[in-house]
């Protein structure tokens, strides 16, 4: 053989060998997620539900005149706090002033028929003694002398109607509170039926809600309580305040299933007032021991919710899970996880069932974490 020939041959040879001796490499698969995970909170947990309300006045005063006549002046500003007792409207009094003089000197008049009459049966009661008058003049002198006292005391209730009336032309507050704007103004002529004006007191106010008729129990317990425990707010939360049921209708309405309920809530600086929808956060129950998660660490799918953990290998598992109403850590979890878990809350958009996984918090760097793991560590050739 030619010497060219056999050295070419023999140097084949030697690298199909050193290749066929050298370890093959193992597949390199994906490197690890990095996640953020937490442990479960256990802690008990309220039910909630919510409903609308309504804010109510306590106690709302709709103004009238008692007597007719025309307004002489208006006492208050439209708006304003008025207390109880204070003058809101004066009518004019020169009338019923007339008409106490006029009663009290029909009074006179009476009492003075009354002493006639008086006189006039002591001085005939000797003669019908003796037979000097009949006894039925006699009767006559003694039904004088009575209608006379009747006429009396009619004219005295005449002369309190008087006084009553010239009363009524001061028109005061019945309750303390915000009164309104006026409907009438100085030298309107006013009667008995019209309004004039409305009082309403500010503080506290009611909010007036309807519960389901499942949630009763709990409404029920609220009120025998006392306390101040059921939230309510307006939409967007600037106005906040803690009530307390004072009121729980005798009846479920049938229609709707619900029942009639009135929380008392503070209202010392008047910034809400009647008219206003606000919801009302109930306290329906309580969870003893509640698994709890943050809640961006639920992930919600077509046909359930899932979240992920971590095993003891640092590997990913999804879990179905039942999720319960909001409170401790975020959200409650009714089924599907354990207070032991981990879970993650942060890097699952990537992750896969048994995806390894590792802690940036807790690692160096990926790279540190390659290089501990096994199923990424190359062999040496």
């Amino acid at each position: 053989m030619h010497p060219t020939k056999t050295s070419l041959a023999l140097a084949a040879l030697a690298l199909a060998a050193g290749a066929c001796s050298r370890t093959p490499r193992a597949p390199q698969g994906p490197p690890p997620a990095p996640v953020t995970t937490a442990r479960p909170v256990v802690a008990d947990v309220g039910v909630y539900r919510d409903y609308p309300g309504i804010t109510m006045s306590v106690r709302s005063v709709d103004v009238i005149p008692r007597v007719s006549g025309y307004i002489d002046r208006q006492a208050f500003v439209d708006g304003e706090m008025v207390e109880a007792g204070e003058l809101l409207y004066q009518i004019d009094p020169r009338p019923y002033a007339v008409a106490v003089e006029k009663a009290a000197a029909e009074i006179g008049i009476v009492e003075a028929e009354l002493r006639n009459a008086t006189d006039r049966v002591a001085r005939n009661r000797p003669l019908v003694e003796v037979g000097a008058i009949s006894q039925q003049e006699f009767d006559q002198l003694l039904a004088d002398e009575r209608s006379a006292k009747a006429r009396l005391q009619a004219r005295r209730a005449a002369l309190d109607e008087a006084n009553l009336n010239l009363s009524f032309t001061r028109i005061e507050s019945p309750a303390a509170g915000q009164a309104s704007a006026t409907r009438v103004y100085a030298g309107t002529m006013v009667g008995p039926n019209q309004l004039l004006v409305t009082v309403r007191q500010l503080d506290p106010l009611w909010v007036e809600f309807s519960p389901a008729a499942l949630d009763l129990p709990a409404v029920r317990g609220l009120e025998a309580s006392g306390r101040a425990e059921t939230e309510v707010a307006l939409s967007d939360g600037r106005w906040r305040r803690m009530g307390t049921v004072v009121f729980v209708d005798n009846t479920v309405n049938p229609d709707t299933s619900t029942i009639r309920t009135r929380l008392e809530v503070p209202n010392p600086d008047r910034l809400m007032a009647p008219g206003a929808y606000l919801n009302v956060r109930l306290r329906v129950a309580e969870l003893k021991d509640a698994v709890t998660v943050p809640e961006k660490a639920i992930v919600y799918q077509t046909a359930a919710a899932t979240l992920w953990t971590v095993d003891a290998q640092r590997r990913a598992r999804q879990r179905v899970v039942k999720v319960g109403p909001h409170g401790g850590a975020g959200v409650v979890i009714l089924e599907g996880l354990s207070a032991d878990d981990e879970v993650v809350v942060e890097g699952a958009l990537k992750l896969y069932d048994g995806a390894q996984t590792f802690d940036p918090a807790a690692t160096a760097g990926p790279g540190a974490a390659q290089a501990a793991d096994p199923a990424t560590t190359q062999a040496a050739p």
